[in-house]
């Protein structure tokens, strides 16, 4: 049954109601088909969006689960690179420090970090293992660049005791040598 002004009319709706009644059922019949209409274009477009589906899987991927690995190696080595690095600044960090106390001179520290070999310097816990060694290989290796403190040669000043190593008669300078000579032609 349709809604009609003739029916409304038939149930004793006033002309204005009727008017406003058919107005509203317009507009939600219009919305309706609007509805239907867009409903039915996807269904129209849904053959050609199967027929797409189908041809991408039966297409291979495009080599994604190749570019995918290699990207997942990629990065798993650029993970391996950052710990390595890292292990290597910590070994060059603590190498350096131990080559400060054993003594190498503060100057000399870059020209023997750059030339070191650390290959045989293994690093565990924060702390270089035998340590000790080590040290005594650093010692014996770079002892030209170790600095050595508290022992200076006697300034000429103060020459040492004994004199110039001659017998006790001998003078200990140029004042007592000459005096002695002088006595000695006096005599």
């Amino acid at each position: 049954m349709a809604l009609t002004r003739k029916l409304l009319r038939s149930m004793g709706i006033d002309d204005d109601k009727i008017d406003q009644i058919i107005e509203a059922h317009a507009e939600t019949v219009n919305a309706l088909k609007d509805e239907r209409d867009e409903y039915k274009d996807a269904a129209d477009e849904l053959p050609q969006v199967q027929a797409e589906l189908d041809e991408l899987k039966g297409k291979p991927d495009d080599g994604y689960k190749e570019k995918y690995e290699k990207e997942h190696a990629d990065f798993e080595a650029f993970k391996e690179r950052a710990a390595k690095d890292a292990s290597d600044r910590e070994k060059h960090a603590l190498y350096r420090k131990l080559l400060q106390d054993a003594g190498v001179d503060p100057k000399r520290l870059d020209a023997v970090m750059r030339v070191a070999d650390l290959s045989e310097v293994s690093v565990e816990d924060g702390a270089i293992v035998d340590a000790d060694k080590v040290t005594e290989a650093v010692k014996s290796e770079w002892s030209d660049f170790i600095q050595t403190t508290g022992s200076k040669p006697a300034g000429v000043d103060t020459p040492p005791a004994g004199g110039n190593g001659g017998s006790e008669n001998e003078p200990k300078d140029l004042a007592e040598a000459l005096r002695q000579k002088y006595t000695k032609h006096n005599d």
